[in-house]
């Protein structure tokens, strides 16, 4: 069977980041946008999809090129690229092809991070965006629904989303690996750079006790502190501050060491050498890297940070081929589903049809051999009809042996149409 499904679309992959802010679409716009789109030639339903990474048009269509034809025409229309310039960016899919991107996007295997949880509800929301508007129905909702429960097994049957990749995720990961439990710690950030700004964000959901912040300009400092509920320290008292905290995170734009290695001892003295993280996020480095040689005292810098990231990544990669093999599986079955759908009425059809070429020669006959008895001609209609059962019994014992192989079942599905001209109504 056809699918009659068409997508294109533009990512962080093919397109840099002004062709996909040109191609975006408002989010006040994109109701008005997906009733214009769903009155083009060949659209029966559709959904916009727009990120800052990706913008893509998915529809249900009369047939596959004139429904491309139409999305590509739409999305040149509303952002002015030039047309052979967005051609160069834009990727199409269509029938199951298209079935499997939508699939893996749900499940964040196509994201910028992979495994991102954000993109499932990203999906959720531009589809019911696309239920307001009044431009999905029963096809596509059955699609993004079995994308769901797709994304949704991904989740359930991997740990694909549970490796920090990102530098600030993976500065919690190391507190965690000195003092497990987070929560009661207190945190000192020194500086308002945007990274460490970032991870004691990550910090302060795990539960910890407080957070100061010490800056060179005083107003920066409260500034951020007011961000996490937090307090505003002197930068001149930064050996006190740092001594009665467990976590140091330093973002600075300095060239100098903020924590040399006398100063280090010092904050150690006045802790009774209780452990303590330096998380040193600034380039060039605000603490000597030396300091993680005295005892109790853990020294992370960027390379450090990047490390965790670089080896969560390679596990997230493992985890991502089991995620594309329960993709596969869903795809499968979405579309057996609808191979399922589109069984039933062929076989009415094909038996029907079957007797019907046999009626005629029966009647062919009648006409030329004359009046018979109507007993006989009873028993003659009964052999026909006999005829006609065992021709397409073997035909659809076929059809239903392949069940298990989608793609050919709709193969077969289709020459039988091509061969006894079935569902001609319904393809006109």
């Amino acid at each position: 069977m056809t699918l009659n499904l068409a997508l294109i679309g533009l990512n962080h992959k093919t397109a840099e980041l002004d062709t996909r802010e040109r191609a975006s679409f408002h989010p006040e716009k994109l109701p008005e946008a997906l009733r214009e789109l769903v009155e083009r030639p060949g659209i029966q339903e559709t959904m916009i999809f727009s990120t800052c990474n990706r913008v893509e048009l998915l529809s249900r269509v009369k047939n596959s090129a004139q429904g491309l034809e139409s999305m590509e025409a739409f999305l040149r229309e509303k952002s002015c690229i030039d047309g052979e310039q967005l051609r160069e960016k834009l990727y199409r899919y269509s029938e199951q092809q298209a079935v499997r991107h939508v699939f893996r996007v749900a499940s964040s295997l196509d994201s910028m991070i992979l495994g991102e949880p954000q993109i499932l509800g990203q999906v959720k929301s531009f589809y019911n965006v696309a239920v307001q508007a009044g431009t999905i129905g029963t096809y596509l909702n059955g699609l993004l629904q079995a994308a769901f429960h797709a994304a949704k097994r991904v989740r359930r049957e991997t740990s694909i989303g549970e490796y920090s990749v990102s530098v600030s995720s993976a500065a919690v990961e190391l507190a965690r690996k000195i003092f497990g439990d987070l929560r009661g710690m207190s945190i000192l950030i020194v500086g308002a750079g945007k990274m460490g700004k970032l991870a004691a964000t990550h910090l302060r959901a795990t539960g910890v006790r407080s957070v100061r912040v010490a800056n060179r300009s005083p107003q920066a400092a409260r500034e951020l502190a007011a961000h996490f509920h937090g307090e505003a320290v002197p930068f001149e008292e930064l050996t006190k501050w740092a001594a009665r905290s467990e976590i140091v995170i330093t973002s600075t734009g300095s060239y100098e060491l903020l924590v040399d290695y006398a100063r280090a001892q010092q904050i150690m003295q006045e802790r009774k050498n209780t452990p303590i993280v330096f998380i040193d996020i600034s380039v060039p480095r605000n603490v000597d890297p030396n300091v993680g040689t005295i005892d109790n005292v853990f020294y992370y810098d960027v390379d450090d940070l990047g490390a965790v990231v670089e080896a969560n990544l390679q596990e997230r990669r493992k985890e991502a081929a089991l995620a594309e093999k329960i993709v596969e599986q869903e795809v499968d079955s979405f579309c057996a589903r609808l191979h399922s759908l589109d069984m039933a009425p062929v076989v009415v059809e094909l038996q029907t049809r079957i007797q019907e070429i046999c009626q005629v020669e029966l009647d062919r006959f009648f006409k030329k051999a004359g009046p018979r008895d109507p007993q006989e001609r009873r028993e003659l209609e009964v052999m026909i009809s006999r005829i006609a059962g065992k021709i397409a019994h073997p035909l659809i014992t076929q059809l239903r042996s392949t069940d298990h192989d989608p793609l050919q079942q709709a193969a077969y599905l289709d020459t039988l149409k091509r061969i006894f001209k079935l569902q001609k109504d319904s393809e006109s």
